[in-house]
């Protein structure tokens, strides 16, 4: 069946920010240096995405403090390492003890008593390397008297990291106040593993984070001492607010759509005897919510394109 769009729909195409928005300090900022690719190409300078907002519980992720005591060994020997890194410049080094399966390393999670309402899941997650191509590992949640909650992912050990993940949904009644995640051995070995981006969380959306640590860039941060403190990620930009930008060469700028010679904004090269050349700002506040892209003005140029895009992360 065929499918139609009316004229009269347009105020369905448009986002009207309301007075509360529209005076938003801004709160978000985007520094940009980049060069086009290919001639006669538009690419993006930048791409709305507000992402999720997140906190890593482990508050030494990954290794990089000399203080290992939020780690704690089961059945082996552990150390930081550098000699070994998925992030950053260190790991954590596991040495089962070859007694059993289950040797490894936990971590704790303080889950308190969560209410009816308000079902939490725990998740665990973190990257291993074996000091060889043999032996294996998994990650466990489970209660403190080693009672196993949920499994999570297991690998062969390989000489390159591999991630691992587990979860759990708290019931709506719970008797306990901690669990541990566990990143231990599948089977009985004695192959020494690697463990970085330890990375521990209670969300409500049952969904994982990426990677946390508060070293990560623009909206990481370390709630305290710098690793050894929970991090947490705000959300980025989601309404795109202010541009200033710098061209080395002729060119198109567009918001919320493709630059081309008929939807850009021409900014000429910094030798243009003309007003702003190699320049451009806006001068009032903007309300663009998809992207900003850039394509050359002449020729087989490839501009290179500098400056700082403002913007808000609600509306």
């Amino acid at each position: 069946m065929a499918q139609y769009i009316f004229h009269n729909e347009y105020p369905s195409w448009e986002v009207d920010p309301s007075t509360r928005t529209a005076t938003h300090p801004f709160t978000r900022y985007y520094p940009f240096k980049a060069t086009l690719s290919s001639a006669n190409t538009a690419e993006d300078i930048f791409t709305v995405s507000r992402g999720n907002a997140g906190v890593n519980l482990v508050t030494n992720p990954s290794v990089e403090s000399a203080t290992i005591s939020e780690f704690t060994a089961t059945g082996s020997a552990i150390s930081q390492s550098s000699a070994q890194a998925s992030h950053g410049s260190n790991s954590l080094l596991v040495n089962p003890d070859n007694s059993a399966a289950g040797e490894g390393v936990y971590t704790v999670v303080n889950i308190g008593r969560m209410p009816d309402a308000n079902q939490s899941t725990v998740t665990g997650q973190c990257e291993v390397r074996g000091a060889s191509a043999s032996g294996d590992a998994v990650i466990k949640i489970t209660k403190t008297d080693g009672t196993i909650l949920a499994t999570g992912t297991s690998v062969s050990l390989s000489t390159s990291f591999q991630a691992l993940k587990v979860s759990f949904k708290l019931p709506n009644a719970i008797d306990y106040t901690q669990v541990q995640v566990r990143v231990i051995s599948n089977t009985q070995h004695n192959i020494n593993f690697y463990v970085d981006k330890f990375h521990n969380e209670i969300r409500t959306d049952g969904s994982y984070s990426s990677y946390i640590d508060g070293a990560q860039g623009l909206q990481y941060e370390w709630t305290g001492t710098t690793n050894l403190s929970i991090s947490k990620k705000r959300v980025g930009i989601n309404v795109i607010r202010g541009i200033r930008l710098h061209t080395s060469h002729d060119m198109w700028l567009a918001f919320d759509a493709t630059a081309s010679s008929s939807t850009g904004i021409w900014i000429g090269d910094p030798a243009a005897a003309l007003p702003q050349s190699g320049f451009f700002e806006s001068t009032h506040p903007l309300d663009f919510r998809t992207n900003i892209s850039f394509v050359n003005g002449t020729g087989s140029e490839t501009p290179t394109v500098y400056g700082v895009i403002w913007g808000v992360h609600s509306g």
